[in-house]
């Protein structure tokens, strides 16, 4: 099945309306996507892929941020190794900057950083690089089983 339609799948599994939008050019950053839809960049939630000894693992962080790779590392006992797209579409079937936790169907650890809970609603990928959806940050944590914790390191700190 098509990532996107296993996003609607989803939304619908858990009663969630379909806020899924299209950008025929895409939003190829967070500062475009919250453009698009009209939200700060930290309600524009990365999901980044990493490759860890227990396999696949995804975090997710708000758009002015970058995921501090040795804090999540620390926390859960393991290395984070940066994947690239080959690994996203062998081991996930997602193309880079369609990579969301809700087309995965539970099947990789999900850690959300704790400052995307500032937020009421956040908006993610669908699934492909021109579809994004908002979701309420606590319903995206509750359907990916998210450990939730510090995750990220402002995007602009060296």
């Amino acid at each position: 099945m098509e990532p996107l339609q296993q996003v609607r799948d989803t939304l619908s599994l858990w009663g969630l309306a379909d806020t899924i939008r299209a950008f025929d050019d895409g939003t190829h950053t967070a500062i475009d996507a919250a453009r698009a839809v009209g939200c700060e960049v930290s309600q524009i939630a990365k999901s980044i892929v990493f490759d860890t000894s227990d396999g696949p693992m995804l975090v997710v962080v708000g758009g002015a941020n970058r995921v501090d790779k040795r804090l999540v590392g620390a926390a859960i006992g393991t290395k984070l190794r940066p994947v690239g797209a080959d690994y996203l579409r062998a081991r996930l079937g997602l193309e880079p900057g369609g990579v969301t936790p809700l087309a995965l169907g539970g099947q990789i650890r999900v850690v959300v950083d704790s400052e995307l809970l500032a937020f009421d609603q956040i908006w993610l990928s669908a699934g492909t690089p021109s579809h994004v959806l908002s979701i309420a940050t606590g319903a995206l944590c509750t359907i990916t089983r998210a450990l939730i914790m510090p995750a990220a390191l402002n995007a602009y700190q060296s």
